[in-house]
Order: structure tokens, then C-alpha cells, then sequence
């Protein structure tokens, strides 16, 4: 797998891959880009992201209120798995934001962070790309979908 597939992984465990600032942009989906630009309040290009660790960050991200970014950078990690205070308490307490759908998007972060660890950032790429696609056409969906919006297919999750 190239190594570009590394700037998906979060630096705090999130899979960059399903992310609708990821993942607009590669589908055309202008509707929910122009939905997302009114909701943070800027433009879409702004919101337009290549992954965590990527040279075009989403200002979402690269604002990062969770403070991740911050941290790694102060303790020169890429990853919080490769801190020796990993797992913090702010990071534990990260996996319980962020439920749509009734899906908590951060609930797994610590031990998707165990894998990545023991088992490469790779490897938990591929994993966490097939959960993302489709089971009846093989797109790629957002984090939050169940059914694909095109063929009405299950996600993978």
C-alpha cells in the first residue's frame, strides 16, 4: 500500500477516510459540501482536506479544539499511540463525542490506536476502508451511513 495512505489515520485515532471533509470533495458531493461551508462557516475550499497528516488539513481539523494536534506536535509524535502517556485521559475522554445516527464516530479511537500500533497504520487503513464501502456497490460512504444513498445498500460497519 503507497504511504500516503498514513496521512488517513487520525492523529488522535480517527479514520480520515470517511470524513465528509475528505470525502465530498472525492464524491462531487456539492450539496453536503455547501451544507458543511454554511454550518462552520466558511468556504469549501477551506473545508477540502487530504487527511490528517496531509499538507491540506480541513480548518476544522487543523483547529483541532481537542487539542491533538497540539499535543503530538509539542511531544513529537505523529500518532498518540506513540506517547508514553498514551492513553490520556483527554483522549479517553474523546471517545465519547460524537454520535449522528446513533454511530459514536470516536468510540473506538483507543484501540483502533492499539492496532495501528501492534499492528501498523497500513494494515488499519485496509481495515477501516472496507468497513467504509458499500456491500452492494463498493463506494465508499460517510462515517455516519448505514445504507449507501446511491444503490440503498448496507455499509460494511
Amino acid at each position: 500500500m503507497e504511504q500516503d495512505v498514513r496521512k488517513l489515520a487520525g492523529i488522535c485515532g480517527l479514520y480520515c477516510g470517511t470524513c465528509p471533509d475528505y470525502l465530498t470533495h472525492r464524491k462531487n458531493d456539492v450539496g453536503y459540501m455547501e451544507k458543511r461551508s454554511q454550518e462552520k462557516g466558511c468556504s469549501i475550499d477551506e473545508l477540502r482536506c487530504d487527511g490528517c497528516l496531509s499538507d491540506n488539513v480541513s480548518a476544522h481539523c487543523k483547529d483541532c479544539r481537542h487539542g491533538f494536534r497540539t499535543c503530538a506536535a509539542e511531544k513529537r509524535v505523529k500518532w498518540c499511540f506513540e506517547c508514553d502517556e498514551f492513553p490520556c485521559q483527554p483522549l479517553k475522554d474523546f471517545t465519547g463525542v460524537h454520535v449522528v445516527n446513533g454511530i459514536s464516530h470516536h468510540e473506538h479511537i483507543i484501540e483502533d490506536l492499539q492496532y495501528m500500533k501492534k499492528y501498523g497504520i497500513e494494515e488499519w487503513v485496509k481495515i477501516q476502508n472496507r468497513a467504509a464501502r458499500c456491500s452492494e456497490c463498493g463506494k465508499v460512504q460517510y462515517w455516519f451511513d448505514y445504507k449507501c444513498p446511491d444503490c440503498n445498500g448496507e455499509v460494511n460497519r
